[in-house]
């Protein structure tokens, strides 16, 4: 009797011990087929310091871990999933798993999976003959080692057409002006100013007498413009007597008149009537004349006093046209190879997908592809698969963001993007906002793309329970191909719950029927996981 009481006392114990356990495990299935997935599920009640192990599988290593999913977060509990399989048939065990739960230890049931095989009848089932080995397609990392010759091809081709197209340095083209006829050019602009008019006597003669002693250094290689009236004079009587020149000695003593004159005018205020000024001018000139003849009597070419034609070429030079067409063809074969090596190498296909991409008409025409995206995952039809993008999330959302994925596609020539965000949250979040939420991500979308939203149209609608907005705003901008501003449409899906956040954006050219067409079928298709 009394064990039968301690007994009693133990089972009790044991009972009460079971019914306190907040740990219990779940499975949608323990009989699977090879290759097949088992959903295994950890409940704890409760959801304050809670740690999920890192799951422990048979001690055969016959059953793997697919995916361990984040937690998920219920009103009385939390629930850590994890997807598992096995590729060996047999009967496994997964042993028990060990939870803390605020620093204590709690144990899970163990659980026995039976993996079979999959049955084949060769009777009824055709067999086909074992196929050969087919390659991976073609990625820009298998052509890196390619890049170096590719830049060296460019610096040859960019080498020919600099020595195609540089300039050669054109012969100096001498050009002599004679001092006579340049100090007649110089008499008729100081005419056109007008000096005496504006009562510049001083500048004037300041000018009149630097022309004919440039003239004289110039001709007869005398220091005039550095002399003074009286040296100067002496000069040229010693210079005419010892080289027999033969300029007179009435047009020396008109010249020191003159210069003489134009003293008084520059360093006693001398103040000359017009009349006396126009003789100056006119003295001037006709010193120019005769010490012209003087000094090239002896010259076989005739001397012209018309100061029209006042510049006389030393040296012409026959500028040759060269025959540009040589040139062009040139270039034209360069371009050509280095696009048909390009072309051959990659193969039209890659070029075309990664380079040019599709036209909206092809976009329609080509295979779609039904794919979803992103944790929780938002499931869209489109014409081509999207890319994940790298994507560093600042450390003033690290600690509310648990997941963060964005997926894109996009083309240069047909002006088309495509892009489905997700977001999860590590806790629940509350009430969300979703009108708030629609503006701050166009708001953002602005910023980034530098221009302004207009014709704004919103609707509230529902995917799968969730409620969401769907709003539709026109844009401009320049167009990469034409560089003209051009008028888009953006689309945009925003769905919000307290665990989680999606978008899905569509932008395309708005005038274009295609496109208008393809955007339509790509939002239709869009279907959020609850």
């Amino acid at each position: 009797m009394k064990k039968l009481f301690l007994f009693s006392i133990f089972f009790i114990g044991l009972l009460s011990y079971s019914q306190e356990n907040p740990v219990s495990i779940s499975v949608d299935k323990t009989s699977i087929k090879i290759g097949e997935q088992i959903q295994f599920k950890i409940a704890v009640k409760g959801n304050s310091n809670i740690v999920f192990p890192t799951i422990k599988l048979d001690s055969l290593g016959k059953v793997e871990l697919v995916e361990a999913l984040p937690t998920d977060t219920l009103k009385s509990q939390l629930e850590k999933k994890y997807l598992l399989t096995s590729f060996d048939s047999g009967v496994y065990i997964i042993p028990r798993q060990q939870i803390l739960i605020n620093n204590s230890k709690y144990l899970t049931d163990s659980l026995l999976i039976n993996v079979a095989t999959v049955q084949v009848d060769t009777l009824k089932q055709k067999m086909f003959e074992i196929k050969s080995i087919k390659s991976e397609p073609k990625t820009f990392d298998d052509y890196k080692h390619l890049l170096w010759w590719l830049l060296l091809l460019v610096a040859l081709i960019g080498v020919a057409l600099y020595f195609i197209f540089r300039k050669k340095k054109e012969k100096e083209i001498v050009v002599y002006v004679a001092p006579i006829q340049e100090a007649f050019k110089r008499l008729k602009e100081l005419d056109e100013k007008q000096l005496l008019q504006q009562n510049k006597v001083k500048i004037y003669y300041s000018e009149l007498t630097d022309i004919v002693r440039t003239y004289i250094e110039k001709d007869i290689n005398i220091p005039a413009l550095e002399s003074t009236t009286n040296e100067l004079i002496e000069t040229i009587n010693d210079f005419n007597e010892s080289s027999n020149i033969g300029i007179s000695k009435e047009t020396i003593q008109q010249l020191k008149r003159v210069l003489q004159s134009a003293d008084l005018v520059k360093f006693a205020k001398s103040n000359p009537i017009v009349e006396e000024i126009k003789e100056d001018r006119n003295t001037v000139e006709l010193i120019l004349k005769d010490t012209q003849v003087a000094v090239h009597k002896n010259d076989p070419v005739e001397v012209e006093s018309n100061i029209d034609t006042a510049i006389q070429s030393i040296e012409k030079l026959v500028k040759k046209k060269k025959n540009n067409v040589v040139k062009y063809i040139l270039i034209i074969v360069a371009v050509l190879i280095l696009i048909l090596s390009v072309l051959g190498y990659f193969g039209y296909k890659y070029v075309k997908q990664n380079v040019i991409g599709s036209t909206t008409s092809e976009m329609i025409d080509s295979q779609w592809y039904t794919a979803s995206y992103g944790f929780p995952e938002v499931t869209i039809e489109t014409p081509e698969l999207l890319k994940l993008e790298s994507v560093h999330l600042p450390e003033s959302v690290m600690s509310v963001v648990g997941d963060y994925t964005i997926h894109t596609f996009g083309s240069l020539i047909s002006d088309f993007y495509i892009a489905v965000n997700s977001t999860n949250f590590l806790r629940e979040m509350g009430n969300i906002d979703l009108d708030a939420g629609v503006k701050g991500s166009l708001k953002e979308m602005e910023q980034s793309m530098g221009t302004i939203f207009s014709n704004y149209e919103e609707e509230s609608i529902t995917n799968n329970g969730l409620e969401g907005k769907k709003v539709t705003v026109n844009y401009q901008r320049k167009s990469l191909l034409t560089s003209e501003l051009t008028d888009y449409k953006l689309t945009m899906l925003f769905f919000a719950d307290t665990k989680s956040m999606r978008q899905v954006i569509v932008s395309n050219l708005k005038n274009e029927t295609n496109a208008n067409k393809i955007s339509e079928r790509i939002i239709n298709s869009v279907r959020i996981k609850p």
